[in-house]
């Protein structure tokens, strides 16, 4: 019938998968009979003009990206202000069912496929960057080659779907975190080639040993010192080589998506030179980016001269020595030149040298900001599993001090109709009753020592807490002491709104006393 057809052609047939700003199907073209794949992007809400605009540049580009291990939309169009893609149906569906289970062949095939799809997106003029590879995102085609999917859709697009889909921080799922590179956690989170590059090495890294190289916490941990974990297995030297550069926590040190493809291709065709690691591969051949560089990367820069050279593998290593020698050289000249300068500078030699020294609580904070960063983005995600471990570090934190933390404990085991606190709710799979209040007498005592406790500590914001508090004492436990309580606690709120400028919650405030004086 028409009215069970998406834009009046495409029959949904199953639900293939969701996330936070789109949801595919699987469907039939009812004018081919074809079998196709439907994503539609923030099914739940309309996308205005100026979002219309960016996904139609953004896709343009998309769909003349034309290689085959690119799963390239066939189509694209808005229906209803909801705008969709058309692409081709992969009935093996994503490689996540081969997590764990894949041997070094088929890893060396998947690093030569997924590297020579980047290879050609970062080629691009504008160059694409994925920015989300995972295995949810590597599907298995017809001829069993690996095909990267949903590229090209900008961290700006998928912040503004999220905006209209109501959701304000979005990281989109655990999983991308899980995959993310050190850099995407800074202060300097650039989209550059090399976030694909340690995202690849972290998926093939999974699908080998069915463990992620840093757990839940992606890059997050090698920007606290981590190390990057050797793979586990009998696996070849070569191999566990490729992806510890793969996952180095310096964005220069990872090699680019085209050395990565000649090196899987020469691994492939010859299976005897796994078991060396080429000079070139050692880590004292690198060229490091300039210290001054490190936090301003850009994205075309990365695409220069390689760091090592596959010719090695075969045997060929003059050009690696004669770059190295040309290296030494230019250096030993450099250090003549600078002690010249040094001497003619005049500078007093006996002048103490400056050092910084790092703050041990300025450390700690820091730290203590970075985690509670993390522990946001996973309560920001669709994972059930990520919204249970942002809650249990965020209660660490707030046992800890963090006011920060201690406010968003409370806001969660909140009765509030807010957006936020109630998907949390949900994730967590806490049932309220018809009042919203929680079934449970345990959740509800939870809530009511939290609240209390961010007023106690006056955390940030911490009249919304007085007025969500303030309906536990009035409508949840309502004795006439109690009411008593809730009016004292709603007045409290209203100053406290009044200093903050909370407008907001200020009327919500004066309604509630309003309310409560016309009843008593």
């Amino acid at each position: 019938m028409e009215m069970d057809l998406f834009d009046g052609r495409y029959r949904k047939e199953e639900l293939l998968g969701q996330g936070a700003f789109s949801e595919v199907w699987k469907v039939e073209d009812t004018q081919t009979g074809v079998t196709l794949a439907l994503k539609v992007y923030n099914p739940s809400a309309n996308v205005d003009d100026d979002g219309n605009e960016m996904l139609t540049h953004e896709f343009a580009l998309m769909v003349n990206a034309n290689h085959k291990n690119l799963v390239r939309p066939l189509f694209f169009a808005t229906c209803n202000k909801r705008p969709y893609l058309i692409l081709p149906f992969c009935k093996q569906g994503n490689i996540g069912k081969m997590i764990g289970k894949m041997n070094e062949d088929e890893a060396w095939k998947l690093l030569r496929d997924c590297a020579s799809a980047l290879a050609y997106l970062h080629a691009m003029n504008p160059p694409i960057l994925h920015q989300d590879i995972k295995p949810a995102n590597i599907l298995l085609g017809e001829n069993d080659d690996y095909m990267l999917t949903d590229f090209g859709v900008s961290t700006q697009l998928k912040k503004s779907l999220s905006r209209v889909s109501n959701q304000e921080k979005v990281l989109f799922s655990a999983g991308t975190i899980s995959y993310m590179a050190p850099e995407r956690f800074s202060k300097h989170n650039l989209p550059i080639m090399a976030n694909d590059i340690y995202s690849l090495g972290a998926t093939i890294y999974e699908m080998l040993s069915g463990m992620l190289p840093f757990g839940d916490s992606g890059g997050l941990l090698q920007n606290k010192g981590a190390e990057v974990p050797e793979l586990p297995g009998d696996f070849s030297p070569l191999l566990k080589r490729i992806l510890e550069k793969c996952l180095e926590a310096e964005p220069w040190a990872r090699p680019t998506a085209t050395q990565l493809e000649e090196i899987a291709n020469d691994a492939l065709k010859y299976p005897q030179t796994r078991n060396e690691i080429p000079a070139t591969l050692s880590s004292a051949t690198y060229e490091e980016a300039p210290q001054n560089q490190q936090n301003t990367i850009d994205i075309q820069s990365y695409t220069e001269e390689p760091f090592f050279k596959t010719d090695s593998i075969k045997g060929n290593s003059q050009k690696g020595r004669g770059k190295i020698l040309w290296i030494v050289i230019a250096a030993a000249v450099a250090v003549v030149i600078g002690c010249g300068m040094y001497i003619l500078s005049g500078i007093n030699t006996e002048e103490e040298e400056q050092i910084v020294v790092i703050d041990p609580l300025e450390q700690q904070k820091m730290q203590e900001e970075e985690e509670f960063e993390a522990a946001m983005a996973l309560f920001n995600s669709e994972s059930p599993d990520s919204v249970k471990k942002a809650l249990d570090q965020m209660i660490m934190l707030a046992d800890n001090g963090n006011k920060d933390a201690i406010f968003q404990v409370a806001y969660t085991y909140a009765r509030t109709k807010e957006y936020e606190s109630n998907q949390r709710k949900k994730h967590l799979e806490w049932i309220v009753d018809d009042k919203e209040f929680f079934q449970s007498d345990k959740y509800n005592r939870e809530a009511i020592r939290w609240l209390e406790r961010a007023i106690e500590e006056e955390v940030p914001n911490y009249h919304q807490c007085m007025y969500w508090l303030a309906s536990y004492y009035y409508l949840g436990i309502g004795t006439a002491e109690n009411e008593n309580r809730a009016k004292n606690i709603l007045q409290k709120a209203k100053e406290v709104s009044e200093e903050n400028q909370d407008s907001v919650f200020k009327e919500k405030i004066e309604e509630t006393l309003n309310l409560f004086n016309r009843e008593h």
